[in-house]
């Protein structure tokens, strides 16, 4: 097999023990940016709530669901996912999510890495302008009127 420097990486392995995070983030954010070299993030989630209508255009988001249940509408689609269930949202598709119930917790994916650097700056906005310029430097458009 030939020697491909390219395979090489600077990422490093790690583990992350419960109730650990990536260095520079709080307990939740398992993997990110600067941990996968910008391949990956995972966050572990637990909320009440989920996420307005929206559009990536750079990455493809994917949930896990550990606990509860979370209906997602993607494009025309909805889905009811509950405890074991995982679900694909490809970029270029609008998604909008929501729990169903008194709370969830779910994996937050995305592929390539970028949702922790957002989540931060998005929720650090104190206005819905301020929070649709976060989302235009990610390539992230919210559709604030779409039910």
């Amino acid at each position: 097999m030939a020697n491909d420097s390219s395979a090489q990486h600077t990422v490093k392995p790690y583990l992350l023990m419960n109730g650990e995070g990536v260095a520079g983030y709080d307990a939740s954010v398992k993997a990110a940016r600067v941990s996968t070299a910008g391949n990956l993030t995972m966050i572990e989630s637990r909320t009440k709530g989920g996420a307005p209508w929206h559009v990536h255009s750079r990455e493809d988001e994917y949930f896990y669901v550990l606990e509860g249940a979370i209906v997602v509408h993607c494009g025309a689609e909805e889905y009811r996912a509950g405890p074991g269930s995982f679900v694909f949202l490809p970029r270029g598709i609008p998604h909008a999510w929501d729990v169903d119930g008194e709370g969830a917790t779910l994996l937050m994916m995305t592929v390539p890495a970028m949702l922790e650097e957002f989540l931060r700056e998005f929720h650090a906005a104190s206005t819905r302008d301020q929070r649709d310029q976060v989302a235009a430097r990610y390539g992230i458009q919210f559709l604030w009127d779409k039910k």
